[in-house]
């Protein structure tokens, strides 16, 4: 009996033996496997961007508005739907495009395998924005400067009537907001901080114009939901939490 059992005893320390083996291989491999198909790490943090991007010869490369760096940009995260944008525009090959990307910068080997150097990853692409560049060259101030509408809940803004253009002005000194519809002048109070902004109820004339009224409405409907906002050279982009509401050029007042 005990020979019996010490023979059993002896054929599952074998077998368990193999199967320990043949458990370190599979795990070796697996490693292995995964090495290879290692992606680059994320970017250390994402940014709202927007910047001339241009295109040619499988290469990209984009410019911030406000900082004016040149950026190569590296083919993962949301490249494509950026590159197929790109082509969708239909410029000529190399020209620069304004666009309007979320994504962060980190180091990336160069093309040519000498070194690394700054990359910019797009984490998602947002539009683009053809006809349109960066604006002036130095950064507008928020307060204290003229901003003329140029788009509304995605929708542009067309003016018929020269001084019947909407814009908005936000005065430092007295903390007021005021500006014009499109008909009415409008006129309240605003707080910042940041990048945060609201604007408070706003009181407004009452004129009765042919056209406009209903564009005029959404607009001041749309600076009452307003919570925060971004400069772009010389764009503003007005937001209500994610959702970009208005959006502004900075004009001579």
């Amino acid at each position: 009996m005990w020979g019996i059992r010490f023979t059993q005893l002896l054929a599952l320390g074998v077998l368990a033996g193999l199967l320990t083996v043949s458990a370190c291989k599979k795990g070796k491999d697996t490693d292995n496997a995964e090495d290879v198909k290692r992606e680059p790490p994320p970017p250390s943090g994402t940014m709202s961007l927007q910047g001339m991007y241009s295109y040619m010869a499988d290469a990209g490369t984009f410019v911030d508005c406000a900082t004016h760096e040149r950026w190569p940009v590296a083919h993962e995260g949301d490249n494509a739907t950026l590159e197929r944008a790109y082509q969708k525009a239909k410029i000529a090959p190399g020209s620069p495009l304004l666009v309007t990307v979320e994504g962060g910068l980190d180091l990336r080997y160069k093309v040519d395998g000498r070194g690394s150097e700054t990359t910019l990853i797009i984490q998602r692409f947002v539009r683009t924005w053809p006809r349109e560049t960066c604006g002036s060259v130095q950064r507008v101030a928020l307060e204290d400067t003229t901003w003329a509408l140029l788009e509304l809940n995605g929708k542009t803004i067309t003016v018929k009537v020269k001084d019947k253009a909407p814009y908005l002005e936000l005065n430092s000194k007295k903390a007021s907001a005021y500006g014009l519809g499109g008909c009415n002048r409008f006129f309240g109070s605003y707080e910042t901080s940041g990048h945060r902004l609201s604007l408070g109820a706003m009181g407004a004339t009452r004129m009765a114009c042919p056209e406009g009224m209903d564009q005029e409405q959404e607009f001041l409907t749309a600076l009452g939901s307003v919570t925060r906002y971004e400069i772009h050279g010389s764009k503003l982009l007005l937001f209500a939490s994610k959702a970009l509401v208005a959006r502004f050029e900075a004009r001579a007042p």
